[in-house]
């Protein structure tokens, strides 16, 4: 039987965001994909929090919803950090 892969906190916390702000917008997952330029199953796996994006990532993220960069990661904060569990 496979197992399940650790989620890791800091993409569970990422997924959460982005798929907040997606909603916001009124977007699918296969809009905010091809605004993007990523695939549609990595625009699932980012919400899921079953990978974290690389900066690269973030950069074509903030593009598509015409955002600063910032406001993808507003919410690790330093509080919000220290309260994660990082093994």
């Amino acid at each position: 039987m496979p197992t399940a892969r650790k989620k890791a906190p800091e993409a569970a916390l990422f997924g959460r965001t982005l798929r907040a702000l997606r909603k916001q917008r009124g977007w699918s997952q296969e809009q905010l994909a091809e605004a993007a330029g990523i695939t549609l199953n990595y625009v699932g796996n980012l919400e899921r929090g079953e990978q974290g994006p690389s900066l690269n990532i973030l950069a074509r993220l903030a593009r598509a919803f015409d955002v600063d960069l910032a406001i993808l990661v507003a919410d690790f904060r330093r509080d919000a950090l220290r309260r994660l569990r990082l093994d």
